[in-house]
């Protein structure tokens, strides 16, 4: 089997799924990650490093690349696919002001290389953002357009489009367990498609994290969370946004569950 991750910055995947992706790789799958930014809008939050040698822009890019690779190396992964947009920034009104990120490219044309992409690929599954772009991140949201854009049209243009569509999402009583609003960022636990048990790889996961150590620091980030609060390495959870074919009674254990 092939699966195909879309995500928009670096450690994206690794906040999002990374214990899944590690796991369908262990069992021999092809995994693929698309990254459509080098994440060049961030900011080093990591206290030993000089972000003075890494501005926004170019440096921090670079930077970032790196460490998206050591991370899909340490994850079992493909080296990364990088569609080389730039990062609009976060929050909002960052991005707006920001007009060639992400955010304000041609949807149209983003469909047209995800697709290109699928159809190289050939990916029976799919992972790629909810429509909240899980907290609001213009990126994400655009990427989430795109993505089930290309899902979709894929059924017209090739023999064998992928299968499933998968949002990771983090259910409401997970996400209480940080200081984040569960209503804000959760989903209500009937919604899940799929629960994957990643409590054996919470040592892949947590490493797959502090591979982007320009972002690994004490202030308070998404990913920084999946190191404070250990009940989030026990499981990651998907909702179902695309499906060509049949799926078992949810939620199942598998992304392949049912599989024919």
């Amino acid at each position: 089997m092939r699966l195909l991750a879309i995500f928009a910055h670096p450690d994206d995947e690794s906040f999002f799924c990374a214990g899944t992706l590690a796991k369908y790789a262990a069992l021999g799958h092809e995994v693929y990650l698309i990254c459509a930014t080098r994440g060049e809008q961030g900011r080093i939050r990591h206290p030993a490093l000089d972000a003075s040698l890494y501005p926004k822009g170019e440096a921090l890019g670079k930077l970032r690349e790196k460490e998206l690779e050591a991370a899909c190396t340490t994850l079992g992964l493909r080296p990364p696919i990088f569609l080389g947009y730039q990062d609009s920034g976060y929050p909002l009104e960052v991005a707006q002001a920001n007009p060639r990120g992400f955010m304000h490219q041609n949807l149209q044309q983003i469909e047209d290389v995800l697709l290109g992409y699928m159809a190289q690929l050939k990916p029976q599954v799919v992972i790629g953002f909810d429509p909240q772009g899980y907290y609001g991140h213009a990126d994400h949201i655009h990427l989430h357009r795109a993505t089930l854009g290309a899902f979709w049209r894929a059924g017209n243009v090739m023999p064998e489009p992928p299968k499933r569509l998968f949002f990771p999402v983090r259910t409401k009583e997970r996400v209480a367990q940080t200081r984040f609003d569960p209503e804000r960022y959760g989903v209500s636990p009937c919604s899940v498609a799929v629960r994957v048990d990643v409590r054996p790889l919470a040592p892949t996961i947590r490493a797959a994290v502090l591979a982007h150590a320009s972002q690994a620091g004490p202030e308070e980030n998404f990913s920084q969370v999946l190191l404070d609060w250990p009940g989030l390495l026990e499981e990651e959870t998907f909702v179902l946004g695309g499906l060509r074919g049949s799926f078992p009674a949810m939620p199942v254990d598998d992304l392949l569950a049912g599989w024919s």
